[in-house]
């Protein structure tokens, strides 16, 4: 546990310590749609799952005026299965998503457009060369396949 830890620390950059970290919110409505970048003040730790955290919070006010917005906000219902909204994990290049709540879909371009913003913001760091988002069941978000696995094996 400590060397992941390490590695994950080691991997970030100064500014993504602390510093400023990008949180990709929704413009337009293409598939998967354009996603642009807004600039957030990072806590010391945990920068990763804050930014996340921004993504299901979604674009303040003067963000939104601009055509900006999350396709999570407000699309997680139910009690949570861990105490919070989401766990992350960071290890050998992936980041791996699990929603602890139920995560409603808006259709195929609006989860379209989640899945991407989900991606890249998490891909602004240099240890995440790869996404894994999860539902609530440990499925792959938004897939309604019998298996439900395509993101964790590229096909459907």
């Amino acid at each position: 546990m400590m060397n992941l830890l390490m590695a994950t620390v080691l991997a970030l950059t100064p500014a993504q310590m602390g510093g400023e970290v990008k949180v990709y919110f929704s413009k337009g409505y293409g598939i998967p749609g354009k996603a642009v970048a807004v600039t957030r003040k990072a806590p010391d730790r945990g920068v990763a799952r804050y930014t996340i955290e921004q993504l299901i919070a979604g674009p303040t006010k003067a963000e939104r005026a601009k055509g900006l917005r999350s396709e999570l906000t407000g699309r997680l219902h139910g009690e949570s299965d861990c105490g919070g909204d989401f766990k992350l994990k960071i290890e050998r290049g992936t980041a791996t998503l699990r929603f602890c709540r139920m995560v409603w879909g808006s259709g195929v371009g609006g989860d379209a457009r989640a899945l991407h913003t989900i991606e890249t913001t998490l891909k602004q760091f240099r240890s995440v060369k790869k996404v894994i988002s999860l539902n609530q069941d440990g499925r792959c978000l938004f897939d309604m396949t019998d298996n439900g696995t395509s993101c964790l094996t590229g096909h459907e």
